[in-house]
């Protein structure tokens, strides 16, 4: 059960992208693979994603797609396993990714679509959409609740991929899966043209997971 808490909260957390050169990727073959730590800040996997297709549309918009997988380490050769693809697109300075039916195993509707979105011009305090999302995922439906989406910080982060300046994410979501509830706390850190750079996630006052860019090539 933990697990899947886990899992959704990361990809609640990850659903915005930012745009305007976005913040998000959207250089074709470019590389990122990330380490996924555990509570006890020990590496737990890795995972990579590279930017295919992309279709530049004029006026800063796009259309791409996403291969993600799992790896056993960085820089691993291959395709990876537990392969899939999600499409992701830009428009007005705002970028999005659908991840609806993503491998056949996980479908994903919101009652308000900004709620994936972010704009292009933030700023610390500023107010980001809040609202239910309803999940299905390897057979279990999931109502989650995000309460609290605020940009808390701006700062530059240091991780093994290199240094980045971003914007901080809080996100706060209620989950509830077959009667059992869970709230957890994550704080992104955004970068300009490349995404998500780091993630932690915690539930009360434990870390529970972090993720980290630890290659980024384009």
């Amino acid at each position: 059960m933990k697990k899947y808490f886990l899992t959704l909260s990361v990809l609640f957390a990850t659903l915005p992208l930012l745009a305007q050169a976005p913040y998000t990727c959207v250089t074709k073959g470019a590389v990122l693979e990330y380490a996924t730590y555990n509570e006890e800040d020990k590496v737990e996997s890795y995972s990579r994603q590279v930017i295919q297709d992309v279709t530049d549309l004029g006026g800063g918009n796009y259309d791409f797609r996403i291969s993600n997988s799992t790896i056993s380490e960085p820089g691993e050769k291959g395709e990876g396993d537990n392969a899939f693809v999600a499409l992701g697109e830009v428009r007005e300075g705002a970028a999005k990714i659908a991840i609806s039916g993503v491998d056949g195993s996980i479908d994903v509707s919101a009652s308000d679509p900004g709620i994936t979105m972010l704009p292009n011009k933030l700023a610390v305090g500023y107010q980001l959409p809040i609202g239910d999302v309803r999940v299905s995922m390897e057979g279990f439906a999931v109502v989650a609740t995000i309460t609290d989406n605020e940009v808390i910080d701006r700062e530059e982060v240091t991780v093994p991929a290199g240094k980045f300046k971003c914007y901080v994410v809080k996100q706060v979501t209620e989950m509830t899966m077959m009667g059992v509830s869970a709230v957890t706390t994550t704080k992104t850190w955004y970068s300009r043209g490349v995404g998500v750079v780091k993630s932690e996630t915690t539930m009360g006052n434990r870390l529970v997971s972090r993720n980290e860019l630890v290659t980024f090539k384009k």
